[in-house]
């Protein structure tokens, strides 16, 4: 997601996932804003559904995309550029935009007060920032354990790789699962343990990624979209059913270390990263490549001000309003990069 990758490491096949997960993210959220609100099972409820599930990996998306780009063992990345950079750039842009969004909810809320500022002062230290924002958090640990990765993924041969993502896979995504449903749900001690919270399986997906990108050109394209066509089908059928079972959505197939999702990201890295655009299309997804950064930080406050507004998936059929509100976002989003990249620093550190 970061912009900081420099053009002479640029993929177009990685501006292309990049692109598909702008959209995708933006998308979740503004299906999750009002969308779920709608009787459970009925029409509006089960479209704003299929909206939230189609691109349902878009997070991971990125988080490969890092892999694909940081982990390349021809690009040189010495710890301290790692920490002084890449890094420190995300830490500044973590206080800047958390900060903003702390005020930008006061100012909402009508509560600009020195009572209202000392709450969001104590919520900026105690890290209660905006959801979206767990990204940057996420991502000073994958950039933290870059050189390891690096190191594994150079010397791990075809059969340790192969064990690596397979442990990764279980202890990331399966049992994190499995855990949610009987008999697993009944389990406890340290059993539990052996499931891994995502921001540690982040820095899986960055060695997936990786993966992909370097070999998986060797698989048909049918492969990847059966492994994506698999995966929405486990995430929206699934989440369907286990939410018209228990009374209210289920949230259990919609993480970003869910099987489905897990298979969705791995199937749409595979369809986009080996594909070469040309033309006006190669433009576009290098364009929104590089405002993605930007789009995924400041679209919520767009989304904010659509709610208060009442045009939104809460109110508004969710078959085409959901859609329609992801491209207005994401417009936004794309007008504020192209006048704020026009500021150096800002430009440097925050979008």
């Amino acid at each position: 997601m970061s912009s900081a990758v420099s053009s002479r490491v640029r993929s177009v096949g990685l501006d292309t996932v990049k692109t598909v997960a702008i959209f995708g993210t933006v998308m979740i959220h503004a299906t999750a804003v009002g969308g779920f609100n709608w009787a459970l099972g009925s029409p509006a409820w089960t479209a704003n559904l299929l909206w939230s599930t189609l691109l349902r990996c878009a997070v991971p998306l990125f988080l490969m995309c890092s892999g694909a780009l940081f982990i390349a063992p021809q690009r040189e990345l010495p710890i301290g550029t790692l920490w002084k950079k890449y890094i420190l750039r995300i830490l500044v842009a973590l206080a800047f935009w958390a900060a903003a969004y702390l005020l930008w909810g006061l100012y909402l809320a009508g509560n600009l007060t020195w009572a209202g500022l000392a709450q969001a002062a104590r919520d900026f230290f105690k890290f209660r920032h905006r959801d979206h924002l767990y990204y940057l958090v996420i991502m000073v640990v994958v950039y933290a354990a870059l050189p390891l990765t690096r190191l594994f993924t150079a010397q791990a041969g075809r059969t340790l790789m192969t064990y690596g993502l397979g442990l990764w896979l279980v202890c990331g995504s399966l049992l994190p699962t499995l855990f949610a449903f009987w008999p697993f749900a009944r389990m406890e001690g340290f059993v539990r343990q052996y499931a891994m919270q995502f921001t540690w399986m982040a820095i899986g997906f960055g060695v997936l990624g990786w993966l992909i990108h370097t070999r998986g050109s060797s698989l048909r394209p049918r492969t990847y979209a059966l492994l994506y066509l698999g995966g929405f089908a486990l995430t929206f059928f699934g989440t369907w059913l286990l939410s018209l079972r228990w009374g209210e959505l289920s949230g259990v197939l919609l993480q970003g270390n869910a099987p489905g999702v897990v298979m969705e990201a791995a199937g749409l890295f595979g369809l986009c990263a080996h594909r070469n655009p040309a033309g006006k299309v190669r433009t576009l997804t290098e364009t929104l490549s590089r405002s993605s950064f930007c789009i995924y930080l400041v679209h919520l406050f767009f989304l904010d001000r659509l709610v208060l507004a009442g045009y939104y998936t809460g109110t508004l059929f969710p078959l085409w309003a959901a859609p329609v509100e992801t491209l207005f976002l994401v417009l936004c989003g794309f007008v504020t990069w192209l006048i704020l990249k026009r500021i150096p620093w800002v430009n440097r550190y925050l979008i």
